[in-house]
């Protein structure tokens, strides 16, 4: 078979079909012809590509060639970019231009049609948001807000009159927290007598070394992946969530609340913590025709740190891990919010807006997840190029359905990214 055979095409515009006799487009450079006095040689500037204008003389023919006529019309009308489908060039985004239809007396059954379609569209930057600053701009209200509700609960209380171990039983359940959330970013978490002295001793100053300890700390891109910035992010909203629930509230009113105090100033604290990290993550854009730079560069170009030796710039979100954690952390503000004075919930809920817009975002940008199941037992590396072309892609397989061996993926039903 010869080339043009093998890629020639049905000729159509927004899929309605037209025959064509003869077909024709301008190609070449634009430029400017600029001759000098006493030069045998001119200066020819280049202005760029010419604009690609696809000419046909087409017709549509048949029994009901004014129902295809008047398709061809339909699609032609439409405003705005439509599919051309060349018979040599194959498929191209343009826009239709200087049309004419015509009807002959002795070609009854037929309509022809002389077309022209302009290649390419200017596309201009369209204002959008910038969510993650949105998000991250949430912080220092937050952070006063923090503070003063924790001062103001504390200052009803008389701590010279309280005993060390009371002070300590009540908080215990929230330092249990605290050790298991908190103690990589703050030192005050390390150690269940510290904590206690610097809450009887200077409790201002313990709020503010604990939210100054959070708030400073050197934050980082790690990937979209299960060992990534996500990660631990929904376990840790769900102890904000259930931490006051679970503590045994003292007979002694002023031990009640400095344990409410407390509770509520570590909830803050994590949750402040989980803002800041979820102001980390970047919208992913994919790599495109219209959008070719890498998306290293790209997530750089959104002010977010990749992580030396991630594997961020070549993974997108998987929209339901995201939607998860937006939901677990919302639900946690949610929950810390209703136990507050009415400013202080005002604040968790703005944060609360400016999270879920970010994140809503940031699944937007990924892939969503489906339901497969191999017909056989087979290797990761042969399912992912069976699925996606890639066989590199074996890892997320394995990773996501917890494959015991990447060799022998088992023929059941496995959860799969769509594309």
């Amino acid at each position: 078979m010869s080339e043009w055979r093998d890629r020639k095409q049905g000729a159509s515009f927004r899929g309605v079909p037209f025959w064509l006799d003869a077909d024709s487009v301008n190609v070449g450079r634009r430029t400017q012809l600029h001759e000098f006095p006493q030069r045998d040689q001119p200066f020819v500037e280049d202005l760029g590509r010419r604009t690609r204008q696809y000419k046909f003389t087409g017709f549509v023919v048949g029994d009901d060639c004014l129902s295809q006529r008047d398709k061809l019309l339909t699609a032609l009308d439409t405003p705005g970019p439509g599919e051309l489908v060349h018979p040599w060039f194959g498929r191209l985004t343009v826009t239709a231009g200087d049309c004419e239809v015509s009807h002959a007396r002795n070609e009854m059954g037929m309509v022809r049609f002389s077309l022209v379609f302009i290649d390419g569209m200017l596309v201009f930057p369209v204002q959008a948001p910038n969510t993650r600053r949105l998000l991250l701009a949430q912080a220092p209200t937050l952070l006063d807000s923090i503070k003063s509700r924790f001062r103001e609960a504390m200052a009803t209380v008389d701590l010279a009159r309280q005993r060390v171990n009371a002070v300590r039983a009540a908080v215990s359940g929230a330092y249990a927290f605290a050790i298991n959330f908190l103690k990589p970013v703050t030192s005050l978490a390390s150690d269940l007598d510290a904590l206690v002295y610097s809450l009887v001793n200077a409790p201002d100053a313990f709020a503010a070394s604990l939210t100054s300890d959070i708030a400073s700390l050197e934050r980082t891109f790690s990937g979209y992946g299960a060992d990534g910035s996500f990660s631990g992010s929904s376990a840790k909203a769900s102890g904000v969530a259930s931490l006051l629930a679970s503590a045994a509230v003292p007979d002694d009113p002023d031990l009640a609340v400095i344990q409410a105090a407390v509770i509520g100033l570590i909830q803050d604290a994590a949750l402040l913590d989980l803002l800041l990290d979820m102001a980390q993550i970047p919208i992913a854009i994919v790599p495109g025709v219209s959008e070719p730079a890498d998306l290293d560069v790209q997530l750089a170009q959104q002010g977010a740190t990749v992580a030396a030796g991630s594997s961020a710039a070549a993974t997108v979100p998987v929209a339901d891990d995201v939607l998860a954690v937006r939901d677990a952390i919302s639900e946690a503000l949610w929950a810390v919010a209703g136990e507050s004075p009415p400013e202080h919930f005002g604040v968790l809920s703005e944060a609360r807006t400016a999270l879920d817009q970010h994140l809503t975002e940031v699944a937007r940008s990924g892939v969503s997840l489906r339901t497969y199941a191999p017909v056989e037992t087979v290797p990761a590396l042969v399912l992912a190029y069976a699925l996606y072309g890639d066989a590199q892609r074996s890892g997320e397989i394995v990773t996501r359905n917890g494959v015991r061996h990447p060799g022998f993926v088992p023929a059941t039903e496995l959860q799969v990214a769509k594309t």
